[in-house]
């Protein structure tokens, strides 16, 4: 498909995602995430085209991959959807049985760290995390899930121990 003046739709496309990109990093992602939906909106409306994920455009910067604490760790989660820019939905059916409909809410709900590896995988995933990136929110989530492993087991030192007293004769 081509537009009127003979440029396809993929190399205007390209200029949009440049634009947004461009805007993103300049510190303006509220402004590029509402003109994402525009011209999502724009597509869909007039064109019949389902826009593809913001994948390029709004993405999460490796650098803004932190997490310290549990609450921090939703947190990124909420973050790297909202920038994805898919409904939760949406996420559920691209996902697939991975991830069931129920837990994509729970995820971001409950203000806990997720319990199954493969489920915070693909929801990064679907959200349009490049390889390296997966990798990274992976590794904070292990390093959480072993800390809160910790404080449940507490230190090995603590471990109580048997006392054997020999009597002489």
């Amino acid at each position: 498909m081509t537009c009127p003046d003979g440029e396809s739709i993929e190399r205007l496309n390209r200029l949009w995602a440049q634009l947004l990109h461009g805007m993103s990093r300049q510190g303006r992602r509220s402004d590029a995430i509402a003109a994402y939906y525009e011209v999502s909106a724009v597509l869909e409306s007039e064109l019949g085209i389902e826009p593809r994920p913001a994948r390029p455009l709004l993405a999460t910067s490796t650098a803004e991959l932190r997490a310290a604490t549990e609450t921090e760790f939703v947190e990124l989660l909420r973050t790297i959807r909202t920038r994805s820019g898919l409904s939760l939905p949406e996420i559920h059916r691209r996902a697939g049985s991975v991830l069931p409909r129920s837990q994509v809410y729970s995820l971001l709900k409950r203000g806990k760290l997720p319990t199954k590896p493969e489920q915070v995988r693909a929801f990064v995933s679907t959200c349009g995390l490049s390889e390296p990136q997966v990798a990274r929110v992976m590794e904070l989530w292990a390093t959480l899930r072993e800390q809160t492993e910790l404080a449940v087991r507490g230190p090995e030192d603590d471990k109580p121990f048997a006392i054997l007293i020999v009597r002489s004769a």
